[in-house]
């Protein structure tokens, strides 16, 4: 972690949307997270990342993303590191996890760097694949193209059987639209739109 960086979550203003999550825990939306990074020496903010994630037809979703610096926002950077559901996986993985064990989420520091992995402790190969694991996947999935077999399979350091595997997974939970054999494509579905494919 950088020292200089922090990253805390806040209660967002605005009427409040309590949200289940998978395992059945509430979370209060909405919520802002930021990442904010600080010249120590001279207590200067260099810079402020916020994210506020609220309820959009019953689920979790970024509605807002604010970027700021006082020295110029390097754009180079943001096109080759940032991730923007980031903030959404952290408020919807690790949240949760939080309250579950009995934190308080507001008072604690989150994890700057290494999302998803970060955020999803059943991510491992081996483990279990959660229904969020495979919402990931999904969305990897469509944002890879054609080549997602290599791309994930390289990301995720399995072979591209699995990765195929894992589609196969989704696909068959309702998460993707169904697509003719071998073809690529459909669409991510909504937690509350989905029907699973009978077998």
């Amino acid at each position: 972690m950088n020292p200089n960086t922090t990253s805390r979550l806040r209660p967002a203003p605005g009427p409040r949307n309590p949200w289940s999550s998978s395992e059945g825990v509430i979370v209060d939306l909405p919520v802002i997270l930021d990442l904010v990074c600080t010249d120590l020496a001279c207590e200067v903010e260099l810079w402020r990342v916020e994210a506020t994630i609220d309820l959009c037809g019953g689920e979790p979703a970024l509605t807002t993303m604010v970027l700021q610096s006082k020295s110029g926002l390097d754009t180079a950077r943001l096109q080759r590191e940032f991730r923007w559901n980031s903030p959404l996986e952290a408020v919807t993985r690790i949240v949760p996890r939080m309250l579950a064990e009995g934190l308080d989420p507001y008072a604690h520091e989150f994890p700057q760097i290494g999302y998803p992995e970060a955020s999803h402790p059943t991510r491992r190969v081996g483990r279990s694949l959660t229904v969020e694991f495979l919402e990931d996947i999904a969305r990897e999935y469509l944002a890879a193209g054609r080549g997602y077999t290599t791309t994930l399979a390289q990301a995720h350091h399995v072979s591209p059987r699995t990765v195929v595997s894992w589609i196969e997974k989704a696909r068959g939970l309702g998460i993707l639209t169904p697509v003719a054999p071998g073809q690529f494509g459909g669409t991510y579905v909504a937690r509350s739109k989905r029907t699973p494919r009978r077998r």
